[in-house]
């Protein structure tokens, strides 16, 4: 026998919902299906909901940009080629005796060998290039000749643009998982909604039988399902909430 199940999807909940309030009006005249408070509350929880989803898709939308992403990317090679280069003409310069070799230890680096760091994940290159930034003015200040090809202000201006593109992709992973947080949170009320609605509409056409009751409360939205056991091929119900 047929049964109902309520929507597993968000797309769904708003279409079941949907659905229903639209079918309560009928050329303009309220067809008296749903009791109005039941009408009021589906109503303004579809408006709630989709405004939820609509500000979670848009989240990740943004987040997933390729023409964003590829921006990023771009940033995120540079500032690191940067940092890299800018790391690496140092060490040279230390190896050929133009630099004390104590001051490695400045920017972070091991004094006892010409190591330098593997930079990859983008927080290590933010991490370094404030380490090299504030090593190199350090340095500086103590009369050393500045480090060119490139220099510190070209590695900062590569590495504050990164910098800018990160902290906006943080703040947008961040606003997706609270938009993702405020759909969950209204799920299970939703969802409530939906079951309360059902079971109205289907009080409403409860005097119908078979196919003209499965009919008649599918305008409004409800959605059956036939299931039949596996080991003998008989119809079996299901209850509301499966």
């Amino acid at each position: 026998m047929p049964y109902r199940r309520l929507p597993n999807t968000d797309r769904a909940r708003i279409r079941a919902l949907n659905m229903a309030i639209e079918s309560c009006v009928q050329g303009g005249v309220y067809t008296n299906t749903l009791k109005h408070n039941t009408y009021s509350v589906a109503k303004t929880m579809l408006e709630k909901f989709s405004r939820s989803v609509d500000a979670y898709n848009r989240c990740v939308s943004e987040q997933s940009s390729k023409r964003s992403n590829a921006k990023y990317e771009a940033a995120y090679k540079k500032a690191r080629m940067y940092v890299m280069h800018f790391l690496q003409v140092f060490s040279m310069a230390v190896m050929r005796d133009e630099i004390p070799r104590a001051k490695r230890a400045y920017y972070g680096l091991p004094v006892e060998d010409d190591s330098l760091p593997t930079i990859i994940p983008e927080s290590a290159v933010l991490e370094w290039s404030q380490k090299i930034s504030e090593g190199e003015r350090r340095r500086q200040g103590e009369g050393g000749v500045p480090i060119y090809n490139p220099t510190m202000g070209r590695v900062t201006v590569a590495c504050d643009i990164f910098k800018e593109m990160y902290n906006r992709q943080h703040r947008l992973q961040q606003a997706t998982a609270e938009a993702l947080a405020s759909v969950a949170a209204l799920r299970p009320e939703c969802d409530r909604i939906i079951f309360d609605v059902w079971q109205e509409i289907e009080e409403k056409f409860a005097t119908l039988t078979g196919d003209e009751k499965i009919k008649r409360c599918s305008e409004y939205g409800i959605i059956y399902y036939t299931r039949r056991d596996r080991n003998k091929g008989s119809q079996i119900p299901a209850s509301d909430n499966e």
